[in-house]
């Protein structure tokens, strides 16, 4: 009796690890609720946490995870996210076209977009995919980020 009942422990513990591993990952995944996470792990870029998501719009689930994203987080004034973003991504001119081309096709509202003459523009190579592109654009305050992404 008391052979079985020990079978029947180590079986539940044995049953319990795989459960408490799942568990594990997703609070890890879902209890990281910042987009800033994604971005760090889509781009390899080591942003300042956000403090939250204001808006948010994508074209869809894909099975191959292609397609656009744009999210508009926000930040505090002295997060230092400017300077983050001067030391981990390479500074572009002018996104306005591609940015507005992408904002487009996800039918992003006027009031949703970025004001290109009060935000200074980033841009990330993608470390598996030359074709993926990554916009960051920072306003002159430093409150907000706007993250404009497409895969291919």
């Amino acid at each position: 009796m008391a052979g079985g009942e020990s079978m029947w422990k180590l079986m539940g513990g044995l049953l319990a690890l795989p459960v408490l591993l799942v568990l594990s990952v997703l609070m890890i995944f879902w209890g990281s609720g910042d987009y800033v996470r994604t971005v760090q792990l889509n781009w390899e870029l080591e942003l300042p946490a956000s403090e939250g998501c204001l808006y948010s719009s994508d074209n869809g689930t894909s099975p191959l995870g292609d397609g656009e994203r744009y999210h508009v987080l926000a930040y505090d004034g002295d997060s230092g996210l400017e300077e983050t973003l001067t030391e981990e991504a390479t500074p572009v001119s002018s996104a306005e076209v591609p940015v507005t081309e992408i904002l487009d096709l996800l039918a992003v509202p006027a009031d949703q977009r970025p004001d290109f003459s009060d935000c200074r523009g980033f841009t990330a190579a993608h470390p598996t995919d030359e074709r993926n592109r990554l916009y960051l654009l920072v306003n002159s305050a430093g409150t907000r980020l706007y993250v404009v992404e497409c895969f291919f």
